[in-house]
């Protein structure tokens, strides 16, 4: 996000000269690069999806904010990543000014619905680790689904704003190859960015950060009290946490752990370009900060996989189905 002004235009000229000047070499590395996690995010998370239909047991209330996430990361495989790779294959932004906003809309959008449900996930996590009494009161199916569209309701006013009153509009970064929010007024612009900052990173980051620093030790704490009670034979109290809530609390850490791997560069790279506006960042800070942002919607089934086995389970099962598929695509007769 940045504010608009002259000054602005030689920068977005000289990116796009970059942008389609590029070497054979980047060309194809980057195009393909980019479909290929494209693929991977629309693959793996509708997989995700197919799984929650088909396994009753992923019908609890913290797998609902989980097929939430995924249901995010698909929209974005579908409705925004596609632009993007266009642009890398076209070199030049062809679509119309209405596309550009619904596709910058998109982004944000997304993103914000994402982090928030991450929040929320930590939140769960907290309730069900730290307060159970507080889980079982407040954690039902109606508050998932309250919750969760509460936040996609607080997103797209934050976001619509902006636009309602004549503030921004969204514009094409030729560096960041997809669309930005932009104002019209720089003071209007730090002010609103930050305000945007404060309740799309700062706060759910700071319930995360909270909640599952509560966990962590809680959980320690159980781990060391489990491996005494082991080497003395003695029962000193009965667990307090189940294997399995374990390795789920151990899932979702990692699904925010690999979250803000990818997300923490890109608003580092938000705020300095917004703090700057100028946009004078090298096209390759930019070119990471939009892989980051794909990448974040491919690696949650990854991390499924490799850490929860009933995911895990699901997806070999799963597995000769899609071979068989795949083979049938490829045995039918071409004319």
């Amino acid at each position: 996000m940045a504010s608009n002004g002259t000054s602005h235009e030689n920068p977005y000229k000289e990116l796009m000269l970059i942008l389609k000047s590029r070497s054979t070499a980047e060309y194809v590395s980057e195009t393909f690069l980019y479909i290929l996690i494209n693929l991977m995010a629309l693959l793996g998370n509708l997989m995700v999806c197919l799984i929650f239909f088909k396994n009753p047991r992923f019908r609890c209330v913290t797998y609902l904010y989980i097929f939430a996430l995924a249901v995010s990361d698909v929209a974005m495989a579908t409705l925004c990543m596609p632009l993007v790779w266009g642009v890398l294959l076209i070199g030049e932004w062809r679509y119309s000014t209405l596309v550009c906003a619904m596709h910058g809309f998109a982004v944000l959008f997304l993103a914000f619905v994402s982090l928030q449900t991450i929040a929320l996930l930590a939140f769960n996590r907290y309730c069900r680790v730290i307060r159970p009494w507080l889980f079982r009161r407040i954690f039902t199916r109606q508050f998932v689904v309250f919750s969760l569209i509460l936040v996609a309701i607080s997103a797209a006013v934050l976001l619509g704003l902006p636009l309602i009153t004549g503030w921004g509009f969204f514009h094409f970064h030729s560096g960041k190859i997809t669309c930005v929010l932009e104002f019209h007024n720089q003071t209007t612009d730090k002010i609103y960015t930050g305000f945007l900052g404060l309740v799309i990173v700062v706060l759910p980051f700071s319930v995360i950060i909270f909640c599952y620093s509560k966990v962590f030790l809680l959980v320690q704490k159980h781990r060391r009290r489990f491996s005494f009670r082991d080497c003395s034979n003695r029962n000193i109290s009965a667990p307090r946490l189940s294997i399995e809530e374990i390795r789920i609390t151990r899932t979702l850490f990692a699904i925010v752990l690999g979250f803000s791997l990818c997300w923490v560069p890109v608003f580092v790279i938000e705020f300095t370009d917004s703090v700057t506006g100028n946009h004078s960042l090298p096209r390759r800070v930019y070119l990471l900060n939009v892989f980051l942002v794909s990448i974040s919607g491919a690696i949650n089934p990854i991390i499924y996989g490799i850490l929860n086995r009933t995911f895990r389970m699901e997806y070999y099962r799963m597995w000769p189905v899609c071979c068989t598929f795949a083979s049938n695509l490829r045995d039918v007769p071409r004319e």
